[in-house]
């Protein structure tokens, strides 16, 4: 686990070190014992429990889990994550809905809540909403004597990392908005964000299928579409934190179909869920009957990916064209993710994604036919582990990566530390 931000050359540095190497141990697994960790970390048994000791007296984040079975010897202590007096908050900021998940270290549910997203009201009120949920999750009775380590959230737009600042969402229609200045003094607990789909790429590496891979992508099909980048197990954000931004890659050059993002021809345009609707639309105003007219009450407007996806699922011919016609396009553009970064797999979740096996297969069959041969013989077209709590889940990890890599410290007392 990276640790460029210690400081290097001293005894301190060493023991951190150590501390965050141990600490990942445990939390990968359910229960673990001390001789297990000394093996599997490389560090001396005494080594081991001094750090065990410290993770559980000083940090309370740790605890014993009993005895396990011995073959021969003296059992061993078994020692897992202390989940009944820690906790965190993810935040999966949609544009339909802000869906809030308090969680112990072990990314266990405690408890969910959500409310509508007023993106028509502007930044501020999008905020006094994120605030709203917060502060539902805190009144819980599962939120009660637990120290809360940090709220996270997952956000849809491009986020410079150097600033913190969202450049820009063409799904809110924000222009560098401060997320970080409109909460600040609103929470006792420090506040982490970052782009939706690279927060669900870390949710789905540290409690997902994708924990069994080093290097993959997670490709967001929703409103918008984006890719989370996971290269020798870390997210990659490039320079300044914008990379990801697959939606945007020019699959049309001649297109008359503009993107959100002010480009022609984006991936994002012809085959996110906005881009889905609107191709419906057009198929329907140029007269091609279809049962679609009835799905959206005659008012082509109010038209929805969703309504697309179900009336393909039923058969409708005009809505299947329309979503074979993005999953191919969507097809396309993994196809060139594989050629360009050789990921173990290929992770696609969002709306458009749920219950479409159309999609899947179509984009399966594209990605078969164009990526390299040697590219294509082990790479996997998965579904994102959580389903449609891959952003929360993510929103979730983002703050207990923190917690494990020890970069939020210790407070003066620790609840139910010995």
């Amino acid at each position: 686990m990276p640790t460029s931000h210690l400081p290097r050359g001293d005894a301190a540095y060493i023991n951190k070190i150590n501390k965050v190497k141990v600490l990942d141990l445990i939390r990968r697994q359910e229960t673990i014992s001390r001789a297990q960790i000394a093996e599997e970390s490389g560090l001396s048994a005494p080594t081991v429990t001094r750090i065990v000791e410290g993770l559980i007296c000083d940090e309370g984040l740790v605890q014993e889990a009993g005895i396990g079975s011995s073959s021969a010897g003296r059992p061993p202590l078994l020692v897992h994550m202390r989940n009944d007096t820690n906790a965190v908050i993810g935040i999966d900021l949609g544009t339909t809905a802000i869906r809030g998940m308090l969680a112990n270290l072990s990314a266990g549910v405690l408890a969910e809540v959500e409310t509508y997203t007023p993106v028509e009201a502007g930044f501020g009120k999008v905020m006094e909403s994120v605030v709203e949920v917060v502060e539902r999750l805190l009144n819980t009775d599962p939120a009660k004597k637990k120290r809360i380590h940090g709220i996270g959230l997952a956000v849809a737009g491009l986020i410079n990392s150097k600033t913190n600042v969202v450049e820009f969402s063409p799904d809110f229609d924000w222009v560098d908005v401060d997320i970080h200045q409109a909460l600040k003094g609103r929470f006792d607990y420090p506040v982490f964000f970052d782009n939706v789909t690279r927060v669900m790429a870390m949710g789905e590496l540290w409690h997902g299928e994708g924990s069994n891979y080093r290097d993959f992508v997670c490709v967001n099909v929703g409103y918008g579409i984006g890719a989370g980048i996971v290269s020798n197990g870390r997210p990659f954000g490039g320079a300044e934190g914008l990379a990801g931004e697959f939606g945007h890659i020019t699959l049309e050059k001649d297109s008359q179909i503009q993107c959100k993002c002010g480009n022609y021809g984006c991936l994002e345009a012809l085959a996110s869920g906005h881009g889905i609707a609107l191709a419906a639309r057009r198929a329907l105003e140029s007269g091609r009957e279809s049962t679609l007219c009835n799905e959206c009450g005659g008012d082509i407007s109010l038209m929805t990916a969703k309504m697309v996806s179900e009336a393909a699922h039923a058969g409708d011919a005009l809505a299947n064209e329309v979503i074979t016609c993005a999953a191919e396009y969507l097809g396309i553009g993994v196809a060139a993710l594989v050629n360009l970064f050789n990921p173990q797999a290929v992770f696609l979740g969002g709306g458009v994604t749920r219950n479409n096996q159309l999609l899947f297969d179509t984009v399966n069959d594209v990605v078969a036919k164009r990526v390299m041969p040697r590219l294509a013989h082990n790479i996997k077209i998965l579904p994102v582990t959580h389903g449609m709590n891959a952003a929360v889940m993510g929103a979730v990890s983002l703050v207990l990566d923190k917690v494990v890599r020890l970069e939020l410290g210790v407070p003066q007392s620790v609840p139910g530390a010995s």
